[in-house]
C-alpha cells in the first residue's frame, strides 16, 4: 500500500493543478510525507505508535484520495469544470481540498478517541 501511495501523491499533485505541467512536483511533499510515515511505522517497536502511525497514514492516503476522486467526478458531471474548480477566487479546488483534509483529521482523531474509551472500560 505504501508504494501505491507514494505513486499516487505524483497523480494526486497533478490532479490539484488542473492536469498542469509540473503538477507531479506539487505531490512530492505529500510523497515524502507518507515516506516518512512507512519508514516510522516499520522502524517502530511500539505497537500502540504503529497503529497510530498506520491510522494517520490509511486516513492521509484516503483523504487524498477522496478528494481527487471528487475532482474526477466533478470533471465528468459538470460542463464548465475549469472555471468551477480552478479559477480564481471562485474557484472551488482548495475548498474541497481542505474540506477533505478537515474530514480526514476529524476521523483520525475520532478514531483515538474511541480506542482510548474502549481502552478504559
Amino acid at each position: 500500500m505504501s508504494i501505491t501511495g507514494i505513486l499516487y501523491c505524483f497523480r494526486f499533485g497533478y490532479i490539484w493543478t488542473a492536469y498542469g505541467h509540473g503538477g507531479q512536483l506539487l505531490g512530492i511533499p505529500f510523497s515524502i510525507l507518507l515516506i516518512g510515515l512507512t519508514v516510522a511505522f516499520f522502524l517502530s517497536n511500539n505497537p500502540n505508535s504503529k497503529r497510530k502511525l498506520f491510522n494517520f497514514s490509511f486516513l492521509y492516503f484516503f483523504s487524498l484520495a477522496g478528494f481527487s476522486s471528487i475532482i474526477e467526478l466533478i470533471r465528468i458531471k459538470v460542463d464548465n469544470y475549469f472555471e468551477f474548480l480552478y479559477y480564481e477566487p471562485e474557484g472551488w479546488v482548495n475548498k474541497i481540498f481542505l474540506g477533505w483534509i478537515i474530514i480526514g483529521i476529524t476521523t483520525y482523531f475520532w478514531i483515538e478517541y474511541n480506542y482510548k474509551r474502549k481502552m478504559n472500560k
